[in-house]
């Protein structure tokens, strides 16, 4: 399809959690699973924004009269999720953490910055509104299908998190409520159906980078914005997944076209990614008048010093090519640079230079996989396991082949010291009378029977190529 000639606009909005604390109290970022402590219901009403205007979203949301449910914790969540308390000042972890992405996306960032209200009348927000601030605008991103603009980087609070719905009410969790989002909104720039894709990737590549960014299922989020001539804008919302975004492109294209062709006015909307391509009505587009200040915080200052001294961080493709120079395979080092505890795996390389950097990252992927396996239920070593262990291979006290089984009698939760110990590895001496005694036992077997049985004995406490150079010896 000629998507220039029918003139395909299409942005995008990624929505990424932080790895931080909430953004306006000191409760953590966990989402729970089991029961809540307590539920409070609300009846939330639309109201006008700054502009004296009720937002046609919050109308839209407000006529289905339904009660909202909010399912809290008591060591988990707090009166602020609740709105019964004013928000605290902003967490400035996660402030930072958005300054830096500005930066590296060569954002105007403004000396001062207000928190505003977005009203949000669906329930997914207690107070009926979203905390959101303007952190950068006027930035750019390269794709090798040309310059992409950063409209805006905003950080913003999460909403809550639907559980359950009936003709009466929806319920919500709290958990989720007030998770920092950084939220990238591009530039109508994307072309071509796979930009848009490219594109997707290369912001989640960066927002990776730095480190401070949740992973895993449901922590980041993409919108879409797509028109073409004779349409408009229209907002697709819940896209999970970066393969979905040139069929939904193509679908959104294909329906505005049929729109148009029937003499039909295509309507601003916003509707939901279906996993097929398509979308369906969610509810009208909303606009400016959603937006007023917020009351309880002051104007947050940011100096010139305070983003010069920000620190840029290494990109993905830069650690991946410097993973394939310390001996990683490519793969082993594409995995390894977007594996979320890099940083344990460089700490453990640079603390252990006789330990091979292909080792210590095999190790690290494997073993939770390897250990489940053995030991049929889940275990994740701590930092702090790992790196008595690989100090420990390190030094010649254990051999590399012990490693699975250290780890196996680690998961039955024993003591590392005690553990160790059944693992030391064998001095030369003590070594070859193990070697002696094994063929005065098994004086009528071959040699390769004899390097079996020695291997299956020895194999975590001595070097497999020593015990094979004993047992050839006449």
């Amino acid at each position: 399809m000629g998507y220039a000639k029918i003139g395909l606009k299409a942005g995008l909005e990624i929505h990424q959690q932080l790895d931080t604390n909430k953004l306006f109290c000191a409760c953590p970022s966990v989402i729970r699973k089991d029961k809540p402590d307590l539920v409070v219901t609300r009846e939330l009403r639309p109201l006008a924004g700054e502009t004296g205007e009720i937002d046609p979203a919050a109308i839209f949301e407000g006529k289905k009269r339904k009660f909202y449910k909010y399912e809290a914790y008591n060591d988990t969540t707090c009166l602020v999720e609740l709105d019964e308390e004013p928000p605290h000042k902003i967490n400035q972890e996660a402030l930072e953490a958005a300054l830096l992405v500005a930066k590296m996306l060569h954002c105007d960032i403004p000396e001062t910055i207000q928190i505003m209200r977005k009203t949000v009348v669906d329930g997914s927000n207690t107070s009926g509104f979203q905390r959101t601030c303007l952190i950068g605008t006027n930035g750019y991103l390269d794709t090798k299908y040309g310059k992409v603009g950063i409209q805006n980087i905003n950080l913003e609070e999460d909403a809550c998190r639907r559980t359950n719905e009936d003709k009466e009410s929806v319920t919500f969790r709290l958990d989720r409520l007030g998770i920092p989002l950084i939220e990238i909104g591009t530039a109508p720039d994307i072309k071509t159906p796979e930009q848009g894709r490219e594109l997707a990737e290369k912001i989640g590549m960066l927002l990776r980078s730095t480190g401070k960014v949740k992973r895993g299922l449901g922590t980041i989020r993409q919108d879409l914005n797509v028109s073409i001539k004779g349409g408009t804008r229209i907002e697709i919302k819940g896209v999970q997944a970066l393969k979905q975004i040139p069929a939904l492109i193509e679908k959104e294209v294909e329906r505005q076209q049929k729109i148009i062709a029937k003499k039909q006015k295509v309507k601003p909307e916003v509707r939901n990614a279906q996993e097929d391509g398509t979308t369906k009505f969610l509810r009208p587009l909303p606009g400016a008048a959603r937006m007023y200040p917020e009351t309880d915080i002051p104007l947050i200052p940011i100096s010139r010093l305070r983003i010069e001294t920000l620190k840029i961080p290494e990109s993905i493709a830069k650690k991946e090519e410097r993973f394939v120079k310390l001996g990683l395979s490519k793969d082993l080092a594409q995995t390894m640079s977007r594996w979320k505890n890099v940083k344990l795996f460089e700490k453990l390389v640079k603390e252990n230079p006789k330990v091979k950097p292909n080792v210590i990252a095999s190790t690290l992927l494997s073993i939770p996989k390897q250990v489940k396996k053995k030991v049929d239920h889940k275990f994740i070593p701590t930092d702090e396991q790992y790196a008595i262990v690989f100090s420990l291979l390190n030094k010649g006290k254990i051999v590399k082949e012990a490693l699975l089984d250290i780890f196996v009698e680690l998961s039955k939760q024993k003591d590392i010291e005690k553990v160790i110990i059944d693992f030391e590895k064998l001095s030369d001496k003590e070594l070859k009378e193990e070697i002696k005694n094994i063929k005065e036992k098994n004086k009528s077997a071959s040699e390769g029977k004899l390097i079996g049985i020695a291997m299956s004995k020895l194999r975590t406490r001595a070097d497999p190529k020593k015990i094979m150079q004993l047992i050839k010896k006449t």
